[in-house]
């Protein structure tokens, strides 16, 4: 009998206090996490936002912290929505680290009430195919030939060319209100597609005419 297995067999749980096994192999966590889970997702299904959130904190306060780290395990990509927290001053730096039981409530409230993208019964693969085709595809033109000015139908200013950015539908927008209207969704945890102000079809690429831009806005088209 190997040494491995005398002192695999020796392990306690500090969940379910059992032997044999450790917290990471607990079935006993791994069914208390599922319960959690849909737990939350019945408190968001009912839709009515007030009751919703006084009934998700309810529920997010009476969970132990040991609990709330089951949750805060099963949520992915947690490290880029709390630096979207962070940008849009949700949140503090010091609670960005979830010391204590209340930071880690704060978090999960704005994870699972305030984002649109949060469903946590659709499976893994299902979740990545949809970010997947959530995101808008930037690009640059090849060439430039048309130089003329142009008006943005958003600011109604005249513009030079280099500002103009052509959606998939080839309406014509300039760059800084593409920008801020990016800026006003990601920091309202709103990461549905936009949509064109001409015809007001999704957006599903943008074109620039400077190559520049297309490097300074990518991170926020990524997120999209």
């Amino acid at each position: 009998m190997s040494v491995a297995f005398v002192r695999a067999s020796q392990q306690t749980c500090n969940y379910c206090k059992g032997t044999g096994h450790n917290q990471a192999n607990c079935q006993s966590v791994k069914d208390r996490t599922l319960y959690i889970l849909a737990q939350i997702a019945d408190i968001l299904s009912r839709g009515v936002r007030l009751t919703t959130e006084r009934q998700l904190l309810s529920f997010l306060e009476m969970l132990s912290v040991q609990e709330l780290c089951f949750v805060i395990k099963n949520i992915r990509g947690l490290d880029g929505y709390i630096r979207l927290l962070l940008i849009n001053n949700s949140i503090t730096e010091a609670q960005s680290k979830m010391r204590y039981k209340k930071d880690r409530v704060l978090v999960i409230m704005w994870l699972y009430y305030y984002s649109c993208n949060a469903n946590i019964n659709q499976p893994q693969q299902q979740q990545q195919q949809q970010q997947q085709n959530k995101k808008i595809v930037g690009k640059t033109l090849e060439m430039v030939t048309d130089l003329t000015e142009f008006e943005c139908p958003i600011c109604v200013t005249c513009l030079p060319a280099k500002e103009k950015v052509e959606t998939g539908c080839k309406h014509c927008i300039c760059k800084s209100c593409l920008v801020t209207f990016m800026e006003h969704k990601i920091n309202n945890m709103n990461f549905s597609k936009p949509r064109c102000v001409m015809c007001r079809a999704e957006i599903n690429e943008v074109t620039f005419t400077n190559p520049d831009y297309l490097v300074e806005v990518s991170e926020m088209l990524s997120v999209m």
